[in-house]
């Protein structure tokens, strides 16, 4: 056998070999093409609804499914997970809360029974401080010359600016020892109760305050009508 024979059957062999691996890619681009094909009818024969919706009910679409499902994810997600908006609508939501409860917190502290008396106490001791204290500065201002001869004077003086601090930490005093638990127990009421709860509070001092000023408005009205009748007679 010749060099040329032998080159010859080389290239034939090799255009054998060529001809064998084009016809295996076309057989799989057919396959791929057949596959994607049926995918795809099978999708579009799956969105379509296999019958029409019955008269009255509501199909929910899937993009108001999603939306909803967002909005549910977004109650559960983390501070570091929130956008600013979510972030700022969650701080809202809470300040708008704490309101409620403090509020609340407020009503039942002075439906508290002896509340209203401890407040009476407090205001007291802390006026009478007060009020030591302006006249312990007036007497040396208004009356310098008589301070300033008078054992008397500066020992009242004396004696006034003592009772002032001693009547001012006193009323802390008792703020802290007697109000105080009172204040802390309506907060922990209010603590327990459900926002239901807590509605039901704020609505029933809302009818409390509105029935009071409906029967301020009816004394008032009763007083002017006596005034008039009054007048009338003297006519």
């Amino acid at each position: 056998m010749s060099l040329r024979d032998t080159i010859n059957g080389a290239r034939k062999e090799a255009a054998e070999a060529n001809a064998s691996l084009a016809k295996k890619d076309a057989e799989k681009d057919e396959a791929d093409d057949t596959e994607r094909t049926g995918f795809s009818k099978r999708s579009v024969s799956r969105a379509k609804p296999a019958r029409e919706a019955a008269a009255g009910v509501r199909v929910v679409s899937a993009s108001s499914s999603a939306g909803k499902s967002s909005a549910s994810s977004t109650a559960g997600k983390t501070p570091v997970e929130m956008t600013k908006e979510e972030k700022k609508r969650a701080r809202e939501e809470r300040r708008t809360e704490q309101d409620r409860r403090t509020s609340a917190s407020q009503i039942i502290l002075h439906d508290t029974p002896g509340y209203k008396k401890s407040q009476k106490v407090w205001w007291g001791l802390l006026g009478s401080g007060f009020v030591c204290t302006i006249v312990s500065w007036l007497i040396p201002n208004v009356y310098p010359k008589q301070v300033a001869s008078s054992a008397a004077l500066n020992i009242l003086l004396l004696v006034l600016l003592i009772l002032a601090y001693g009547l001012i930490i006193a009323a802390f005093v008792y703020d802290w020892r007697v109000v105080r638990p009172m204040r802390k127990k309506a907060e922990a009421t209010t603590n327990r109760m459900t926002n239901k709860k807590v509605t039901q509070v704020l609505r029933g001092e809302a009818n409390e305050i509105a029935r009071e000023q409906a029967e301020r408005d009816e004394a008032k009205a009763a007083r002017r009508a006596r005034r008039n009748q009054r007048h009338e007679q003297h006519k």
